[in-house]
């Protein structure tokens, strides 16, 4: 708010001014006339409350960092549909006052960050990373600059943007459609989502097949396949299946619940699907052992090892190429076992319809266990258990309005908790971070991600 008022100047005041522009200073203490107020309003625009809403309920923690006074900023806050008590305000000075401890828990448990120095803001983005969360930073003034670089993802907002901003930046929004940034959540944790299942395909068909040949050594005192038998399982298992559910749309669409990269649940589908396919092959190949020779059992748990894991990459993605590559690895495989000089060339024997039931039962049942044990851990986990991984944070800065229409002076900026590659159209993605430290690094020395 600017009040305006005027003043009548003698001739000879007026000429005082034109020999000392000083002179204006003194003459304007009194004997003003008010004229009226000029308010400044910087409001966001209709799409900012919505898409902080849609970012906090995709699991997105929100904080805002500005170098407004602290009530000007709960304003804006609430303006967004932001619930901030005022307890969960400090300014800049507090900060400063902390100790590196009390600001790890400062970053926690305050949403608004006021009065806050490019240097602040940088501490404020490293200590959110050196707390284990995944920040990224949204701005678009030079005095983000330093920060946006310190984050893990920088956020760089072009529209009304500065240079410093831009070019410190990894994800540039070239026309300033900071809602473009749900979308490229969005897209990162399907992109996970497909990364993942590829993985623990990979590794957990590797596993069981490893702990597969170990039990069978134990009880036989040799591998129960030979080293031809192994090379076709991943040629007909790692090849093609895996590839086409790593660019297929996983089964499950991404929904708020959906989280980003989390190793735990990663090295959990590996162990499942390591445990099934080795209780397959070895259910498998027991059974066929009492029922016929040696390498009969082998080519059953042969039939079974291939199958159930075939099985479980139809589990995460039922795209027709998945489906399509799943069923050409098994016809491929039934073809071979019966021909019988090939069979016999890769140390097997042409089954009969009793060796086929026992294979299938077997993958059958590993392929079901793993469809149950994913959606009942998965279910727990969506319940109330405790997410092992920190949540992901996106910081606001008062400085780069997420919804603030394009202006000279917009800085209002945003740290986000997880990292996503944009896939939306308005989106550049920037090779290269300028090398050396920024003008406004902070003199902290908490480690990069």
């Amino acid at each position: 708010m600017i009040a305006v008022a005027h003043r009548q100047l003698t001739a000879q005041q007026a000429q005082s001014v034109v020999d000392d522009p000083d002179e204006i200073a003194r003459l304007c203490r009194d004997e003003l006339s008010l004229v009226g107020f000029l308010g400044l309003s910087d409001t966001p625009r209709a799409q900012a409350a919505a898409l902080l809403a849609d970012l906090h309920e995709h699991d997105l923690d929100i904080r805002l960092i500005t170098g407004d006074h602290p009530i000007t900023a709960a304003a804006i806050a609430e303006e967004l549909g932001m619930q901030v008590s005022p307890e969960q305000v400090i300014s800049g000075a507090e900060w400063d006052a902390l100790s590196r401890k009390d600001q790890e828990r400062a970053v926690a448990e305050r949403v608004i960050f006021a009065r806050m120095t490019p240097e602040n803001k940088v501490q404020i983005v490293q200590t959110l990373e050196h707390s284990g969360r995944v920040c990224a930073m949204v701005g678009d003034g030079s005095n983000d600059a330093a920060a946006i670089r310190a984050a893990t993802v920088g956020i760089g907002v072009v529209a009304h943007g500065s240079d410093p901003a831009r070019v410190a930046a990894d994800l540039v929004l070239v026309d300033g459609r900071i809602e473009s940034l749900l979308p490229a959540i969005l897209e990162g944790r399907q992109l996970w989502q497909r990364v993942q299942a590829a993985v623990s395909v990979l590794l957990g068909g590797n596993a069981g097949e490893v702990a597969f040949a170990i039990i069978g050594s134990a009880i036989t005192g040799t591998s129960p396949l030979n080293t031809r038998q192994l090379l076709l399982v991943n040629m007909l298992t790692d090849a093609l299946p895996a590839a086409a559910l790593a660019v297929s749309k996983p089964s499950d669409p991404v929904t708020p619940a959906t989280r980003g990269p989390d190793q735990r649940e990663l090295w959990r589908a590996v162990g499942i699907r390591g445990a099934t396919t080795a209780a397959a092959a070895t259910v498998a190949w027991v059974m066929a052992g009492f029922t016929g020779l040696p390498r009969r059992a082998s080519t059953v748990a042969l039939v079974a090892l291939v199958a159930a894991q075939l099985g479980q990459t139809l589990v995460d993605s039922h795209a027709w190429l998945v489906v399509l590559t799943a069923l050409g690895s098994l016809a491929a495989l039934a073809t071979l076992i019966s021909i019988p000089v090939v069979s016999q060339l890769l140390g097997c024997t042409p089954l009969d319809p009793l060796g086929w039931a026992q294979a299938t039962a077997a993958a059958t049942a590993a392929t079901v266990a793993v469809a149950v044990l994913n959606r009942v851990l998965t279910g727990r986990d969506k319940s109330g258990q405790p997410n092992p991984q920190p949540p992901e944070t996106d910081a606001l800065s008062r400085d780069a309005s997420p919804g603030a229409p394009p202006g000279p002076r917009r800085r209002r900026r945003a740290t986000a908790r997880r990292k996503a590659p944009v896939k939306a159209p308005s989106a550049t993605r920037q090779t290269t971070k300028p090398k050396g430290p920024p003008a406004h690094r902070s003199s902290s020395t908490y480690p990069r991600r």
